[in-house]
């Protein structure tokens, strides 16, 4: 749980706790959701996003525990997409002996991503922590990691667009399958809320005024199309559907009928 205040600074507290409540959230704490999306082609198995792993005490990941709850092991991971260099994405696929979790898997990352990550001089200006796991993790998948900086189909149905504006080298993915599309926005989005009111400055945004683009054109497409929606940090498990809803969308979870 943290402070609702971490959604947003673009109006008062006292405003944002009153709108939060009108809509059935709490006024006071928010969940940190984060949802790992699982694809099964029938001839690979991809993981988007690994999650925090082991990375601290605080924030233990639950991914491999699930997993192993359906009956995928680590190693029939064969492919892992990261959405961008975050922790909570990312950290996940070492061990607490700082070995590969995944050992059979290839890597997909934004390049800008990876570059920014990969420099010193970046890494010198966050907290040593996370230096080291950077500065650890990098090198161990530097030989099967493909650098992409525009859309392309990684595998026939995976589809992986740039969207920048949340951090570097952000990515979002188009699942398509028997006719059917998924949206994975990744963390285009931090809470339902924002849907509402995409004018409000998400602060974990590093460029806020690039991200509201993506955020507008990433959920006017899944409207257009009529997508299912999924999200990292939407409430689990993190997948529905959005309508327009005056200057935003209305989430609509997948356990909830669309009026």
């Amino acid at each position: 749980m943290v402070p609702v205040t971490t959604l947003t600074d673009t109006i008062p507290p006292e405003q944002l706790s009153r709108i939060l409540g009108e809509h059935g959230f709490s006024p006071t704490e928010k969940i940190n959701y984060f949802n790992c999306l699982f694809i099964d082609t029938g001839e690979r198995k991809i993981l988007v996003d690994a999650g925090w792993g082991c990375c601290t005490q605080r924030m233990q990941g639950q991914l491999l525990q699930l997993l192993n709850l359906e009956g995928i092991a680590p190693l029939d991971i064969d492919l892992i997409v990261f959405t961008h260099g975050d922790r909570d994405h990312f950290a996940g696929i070492i061990d607490t002996d700082d070995r590969l979790v995944f050992s059979n898997a290839r890597y997909v990352m934004g390049k800008a991503a990876w570059d920014w990550y990969a420099s010193d001089a970046n890494l010198t200006r966050l907290p040593e922590e996370f230096g080291v796991l950077y500065r650890k993790v990098l090198p161990l998948i530097q030989d099967r990691v493909e650098l992409v900086d525009v859309e392309i189909e990684v595998l026939t149905g995976v589809q992986i667009l740039p969207a920048p504006g949340h951090k570097p080298g952000h990515l979002a993915l188009i699942i398509s399958s028997a006719g059917e599309q998924l949206l994975h926005v990744a963390d285009s989005i931090g809470h339902p809320i924002l849907m509402e009111y995409p004018e409000w400055r998400w602060p974990a945004d590093a460029l806020p005024e690039q991200a509201l683009q993506t955020r507008r054109w990433l959920f006017s497409w899944a409207v257009a199309q009529n997508c299912l929606v999924f999200g990292s940090h939407l409430p689990f498990p993190g997948l529905g559907h959005v309508t327009p809803h005056g200057d935003g969308w209305r989430w609509h979870p997948i356990t909830t009928e669309i009026v």
